[in-house]
């Protein structure tokens, strides 16, 4: 029986998308497999409809694929790729407008554990799963409702976790800015949120006024 792998020689995102735009494609199907999941994800959540996450997420990685060869190292792949990301879903959102795309009940996937639906189990408390769906829910319109660019540094920030200054990368801000525009958005979020019956009842309005 093979050693199992040693971790240290995991390759970085950066040096599988070097290796793809030099026609790898092998190196390129492993990036895949390591984002995909976070890539859907992030699309789920901006559209809520599986068909136009999975879309989205493919045409993102149609683009890294294309442009792989002019791409520089710099230890900053997750960034570059949410650089990309953002500005492919907001632009069909602008291109939408507020045409609702939202496909009435459907899974989510991140408040499941996964894709696919599971088995009902008899001691499930639907009542609660009901009220955790409602807050949920607030939350996400409340989001979708901030204004663009106030929306993208909340995705990012408290969805999908980037530090300051990889949101100030992914826009093109400056840390200031992007500290300013998150304090904008929470400050509308607790508002917002504390004036719907879920948000009061489950205290997602944090200290509004």
């Amino acid at each position: 029986m093979s050693p199992p792998a040693d971790p240290t020689d995991r390759r970085s995102d950066d040096e599988l998308l070097v290796r793809a735009g030099r026609g790898d494609v092998e190196a390129f199907g492993e990036l895949i497999e390591r984002h995909q999941g976070a890539v859907y994800r992030y699309c789920w959540r901006i559209f809520r409809n599986h068909h136009t996450a999975e879309d989205l997420a493919q045409e993102l990685f149609v683009k890294l694929f294309r442009h792989a060869a002019q791409y520089e190292p710099a230890g900053h792949f997750t960034t570059y790729m949410y650089r990309i990301l953002t500005n492919l879903c907001f632009d069909v959102l602008r291109r939408r407008k507020r045409r609702k795309v939202t496909e009435a009940g459907e899974l989510d996937p991140v408040l499941s554990e996964g894709t696919e639906l599971e088995p009902v189990d008899d001691d499930v408390d639907f009542d609660a799963s009901l009220r955790r769906r409602e807050a949920y829910d607030a939350v996400h319109d409340a989001v979708a409702a901030l204004p663009v660019e106030v929306r993208k540094a909340v995705e990012l920030r408290e969805i999908e976790g980037l530090s300051y200054r990889e949101i100030a990368h992914v826009l093109d801000l400056s840390g200031n800015e992007v500290k300013v525009l998150l304090h904008r958005g929470r400050k509308i979020l607790a508002r917002t949120l504390a004036r719907t019956p879920v948000g009061r009842e489950f205290g997602l309005g944090g200290g509004a006024r």
